[in-house]
């Protein structure tokens, strides 16, 4: 089941990415400010997970080509990640943010990654038919109907 949401996941976000850029002119700059958070967290799970350190901040605010290369680098990670045969037992130590340890699956890990991307997805939605841009539609369901 990793498998399919890590594959929605970056389904989703290629459709945001999409939209974005081809509204640029129009799309407001918390929009890409929740989408860079998106893929800045991605990344920062990817290094945490491998033992890195994250080289941006969670809610720094690229452009979005930037975002896009850094989409690209992050989801090629996150499908070897998702791929791992010691998932489900191999934890984790981190601190987040604010200076907080803790210990997490990696599988918890990637499933919240993936509900984290699917929540500020929904935030981006809303503004974009704020600025009346129609959001692409990203429904899970909508994922299975085109990837049996």
């Amino acid at each position: 089941m990793l498998n399919k949401f890590c594959q929605y996941n970056n389904w989703a976000n290629s459709l945001f990415l999409n939209t974005l850029t081809d509204n640029s002119a129009l799309v407001p700059e918390s929009s890409i400010l929740l989408f860079s958070h998106i893929v800045n967290a991605q990344t920062r799970w990817i290094s945490r997970i491998n033992g890195a350190i994250p080289s941006f901040g969670v809610w720094q605010l690229h452009e979005l080509e930037t975002c896009r290369v850094l989409l690209e680098e992050s989801a090629n990670s996150l499908l070897q990640l998702e791929q791992m045969k010691n998932i489900d037992t191999r934890v984790i130590k981190y601190s987040t943010t604010t200076g907080v340890n803790f210990e997490t699956s990696v599988a918890d890990i990637l499933l919240h990654t993936f509900n984290h991307g699917t929540y500020h997805r929904a935030q981006i939605a809303k503004e974009l038919k704020q600025h009346s841009i129609q959001p692409p539609s990203t429904d899970y369901v909508q994922f299975v109907r085109l990837h049996p």
